[in-house]
């Protein structure tokens, strides 16, 4: 199996070829390169994967060649979830050597 064919195996969805081709530059992975344990338990995998993940969670519903992909709120915010989780679990460290998490929100007392 390739890094390719790994990553498309994370949903049935189709992901267009470019955008895996994109996350594998990023993460310094080859998409035709051969997907080993080593490669499957590496962190640049898992952050592709993660990548790929809050990218379909964001993805449209579709209707190609006969077949409907759609995803429920439900499904998109665990996606979402799971994303966040290999973020954390696989964060790369900032210059002093801690984990950066950045948190969004709401500060005050007026919207």
């Amino acid at each position: 199996m390739t890094v390719n064919e790994a990553l498309r195996s994370i949903n049935a969805y189709p992901i267009p070829e470019r955008t895996i081709v994109e996350v594998c530059e990023r993460r310094g992975l080859d998409p035709c390169g051969e997907a080993g344990v080593s490669v499957l338990d590496s962190a640049d995998f898992k952050l592709a994967k993660a990548d790929l993940m809050l990218w379909l969670s964001y993805a449209p519903n579709v209707s190609q060649g006969g077949q409907s992909y759609s995803f429920s709120d439900e499904q998109r915010q665990n996606l979402r979830n799971e994303a966040a989780g290999l973020y954390g679990d696989n964060a790369e460290d900032n210059d002093d050597g801690q984990q950066m998490h950045i948190t969004y929100g709401y500060k005050g007392n007026r919207l």
